[in-house]
């Protein structure tokens, strides 16, 4: 699945990049293309997004510039269009903070949403091609990707591995004795039950055996792997 994010304050921009991305998604790839649109600030809750892979943004709004830089703040690898006008400066988006993928200046035509699109969901089929940077499971509806930088934890319960990404979480049927041998070497088994994503720790508390992460949950550390994450927040700093 490949998430799109669309804000603008012009309902008629938001349905024209819907209709021309679902057409363009329909040609290149088999995957289903879940578009998510906001025309207001105020109703965006990005700890609520799991993932976003494209997003339009019209920083011609007070308020898109920001939208853009909560993007890029929450969700590294999104390749964001930009759409501004003439009277803006390049400046203003062209900043590690935003790091716009593509520009579309008003007025909009076909042509040239249909020129950017291309341009992004190639680049994002490209990107993609590594499948090790994404964790690839089934839920009860489909096949689903989620980058592994947006995973914080693995936890097992109640028989289950439970994925948990930002406020959400997805359960498989898996183990932590499987996984801990396919994940990529940031993450980390601090506890039979928990297998966690290195950069997402923010504190440990040795002598209190647990770890705090960046999203303020409290994960336990046991004793037995006390050693291990030592170790790996040496090697980081």
């Amino acid at each position: 699945m490949i998430s799109m994010l669309i804000y603008s304050c012009k309902q008629n921009e938001i349905e024209l990049l819907k209709e021309i991305s679902r057409d363009i998604m329909a040609f290149r790839t088999e995957e289903r293309l879940e578009i998510m649109t906001f025309d207001n600030y105020a109703d965006i809750d990005m700890k609520a997004i799991e993932n976003v892979d494209l997003a339009y943004v019209d920083i011609t709004d007070e308020h898109g510039l920001q939208v853009a830089k909560d993007l890029r703040a929450g969700f590294s690898d999104v390749e964001i269009l930009i759409i501004s006008d003439p009277t803006i400066s390049p400046m203003v988006y062209l900043t590690p903070t935003v790091r716009a993928a593509s520009l579309l200046l008003k007025p909009l035509n076909t042509s040239m949403i249909e020129t950017s699109v291309k341009e992004l969901f190639d680049s994002l089929q490209l990107a993609s091609i590594n499948e090790e940077e994404y964790f690839s499971f089934d839920d009860e509806k489909e096949r689903r990707k989620i980058p592994y930088s947006n995973i914080a934890y693995f936890e097992a319960r109640n028989r289950r591995v439970y994925i948990r990404v930002q406020n959400k979480e997805y359960g498989i049927y898996a183990t932590l004795d499987t996984l801990e041998g396919e994940l990529p070497d940031c993450f980390k088994r601090c506890h039979r039950s928990y297998i966690i994503n290195t950069s997402y720790i923010n504190k440990v508390w040795y002598s209190q055996n647990m770890i705090l992460l960046s999203n303020d949950e409290e994960i336990p550390l046991s004793r037995s792997y006390k050693t291990v994450i030592k170790e790996v927040l040496k090697v980081e700093n």
